[in-house]
């Protein structure tokens, strides 16, 4: 009888500080066992089991308890075999990418280049704000949050903090000033800050911390009775 592989697990999760690891482009490299760490914080289900399914080794990732959770639930819905469990993770993250609506989905967005200035017309009728806003984000201990993404609610215009936790978005003169609400795309901290686009530099942004994270290797179990 074959063995049903339906349960990805961290079985032991990495003790290592995340935010002291060195920064790539979607992960960090630890130096303690020398892998790259993917922050599977962003994805979807679909996206995570693509990226098991693709994998030629073992996989370091770094996710949160409710997407480990969301995860399981998911593929608990097809039974995986041992032989075949690369084949039907590849089948079933094809299905859940059409089918699968989850929190993190509805805001998960590819990046879009920040539209620049191209109407040199004023109107008179219109408050006077800044072409450029600018401010930093800071963790509870009050260190700089690298590599958190902020959206103007409603609108196209996002930016990343640097290594300083600083973020700088340039406006273009058709931007709504009602649209003032700067939020936080996390699955990690959440928060939110009123713009005040009087004005160039904005107040410092901390943030709160949504939920916790869970790091280390992402195994591939039997499904405990």
């Amino acid at each position: 009888m074959k063995t049903r592989i339906n349960e990805v697990t961290i079985a032991e999760p990495c003790l290592q500080n995340w935010d002291e690891m060195d920064k790539g482009e979607g992960f960090n490299f630890c130096k303690a066992c020398s892998k790259n760490v993917i922050d599977f914080s962003g994805y979807t289900n679909a996206e995570i089991i693509s990226v098991l399914a693709g994998a030629s080794s073992s996989v370091c990732g770094r996710l949160s308890n409710n997407q480990l959770n969301q995860l399981n639930y998911y593929l608990s819905v097809v039974p995986i075999t041992n032989r075949n469990w690369m084949k039907y993770l590849g089948v079933l993250a094809i299905g859940m990418s059409i089918f699968v609506i989850d929190a993190r989905a509805t805001n998960f967005k590819a990046p879009i280049e920040i539209a620049k200035s191209i109407n040199n017309k004023t109107d008179d009728t219109k408050p006077i704000v800044s072409k450029k806003i600018y401010g930093y984000v800071m963790l509870a201990d009050n260190n700089p949050a690298v590599g958190i993404r902020l959206v103007i609610a409603d609108t196209k215009f996002f930016s990343t903090t640097d290594k300083n936790g600083r973020y700088e978005i340039t406006l273009d003169d058709k931007f709504d000033v009602g649209k003032n609400k700067l939020v936080v795309e996390s699955l990690q901290y959440h928060a939110i800050l009123t713009l005040d686009f009087s004005k160039g530099k904005q107040n410092n942004l901390k943030l709160q911390k949504a939920e916790s994270m869970i790091m280390g290797k992402i195994m591939i179990a039997p499904k405990k009775k």
